[in-house]
């Protein structure tokens, strides 16, 4: 009710992101989910969320970035994605939103909103890379950040469920209709490139994609936080030629494009 009754200023590509997202709500409240918790972020962080899609989702982008699914603290606090609470207020200048509580609130992740003191490592890592490259403007000039199953599972300890660790009923319910989702806001958004960022968000969005004749590329993006702690002292080098391949900084830059001082390094050492 909340989000139908609910008036969004807005262009018709929010709109219709909005939408699809009421349908995803619905569709992910139905099913049992045992011992499991949900927070649902675009439910009780629906203020920030809708600000956040309005504002930057306003109309149709060259570029989707798709990340998992909503962290304890990063998404879960603020409805945004990879929602790091100070690059949240800081790049994407997005002011103070009141967050509510969500149901079945688990007493060892207590959702405190725009007063959460953690930091979130992969929001962190995602938008500080993009933020030492990119203003705001830039950025989401030619991005749209968005994410694949936005909502939160925690066991009965308040420790994180990712999706592909569901139990198999309703890991597949939830894989289901959040590709549903994915193809609807890849409709809406209409870019041309899609990085997929994580393996099991590259898996999924490029079973969906890779088979039709006309449509986007997608691209996979190194997990902002692999398990390999050897991989995660080079994520940014990595992921730089990641993005370089998928052309996305030829894109965003146009004929204004200059490779970076570490895409340069690299080169002189090839030649060498």
């Amino acid at each position: 009710k909340q989000w139908n009754q609910r008036r969004v200023r807005g262009s018709s590509v929010a709109h219709q992101i909005l939408a699809s997202e009421a349908q995803l709500i619905a569709a992910l409240e139905r099913p049992d989910k045992g011992d499991l918790r949900m927070y649902n972020p675009l439910v009780y962080a629906v203020d920030p969320h809708c600000s956040y899609v309005c504002k930057f989702g306003n109309a149709e982008k060259p570029i989707l970035f798709v990340g998992m699914s909503a962290t304890p603290f990063g998404m879960a606090q603020t409805g945004v994605p990879f929602g790091n609470l100070n690059h949240v207020r800081d790049y994407l200048h997005m002011s103070h939103f009141d967050v509510k509580v969500p149901k079945n609130e688990h007493p060892r992740l207590p959702v405190t909103g725009w007063e959460t003191l953690r930091n979130d490592p992969e929001g962190n890592r995602f938008w500080k890379f993009f933020e030492s490259r990119y203003s705001t403007k830039e950025f989401m000039r030619k991005c749209y950040v968005t994410t694949y199953c936005p909502v939160l599972y925690l066991d009965e300890k308040g420790k994180e469920v990712p999706p592909p660790c569901l139990p198999h009923q309703l890991r597949n319910h939830v894989i289901s209709v959040c590709d549903m989702h994915i193809i609807d806001i890849v409709d809406i958004v209409k870019p041309s490139i899609i990085v997929a960022v994580g393996g099991f968000t590259y898996q999924q969005v490029g079973k969906l994609f890779c088979s039709r004749e006309v449509g986007p590329h997608v691209f996979p993006l190194l997990h902002p936080a692999p398990a390999n702690p050897a991989t995660l002292r080079r994520w940014n080098s990595v992921v730089n030629d990641q993005l370089v391949f998928a052309g996305v900084p030829q894109m965003i830059a146009g004929a204004n494009y200059v490779p970076f001082k570490d895409e340069k390094k690299k080169k002189r050492c090839s030649k060498d």
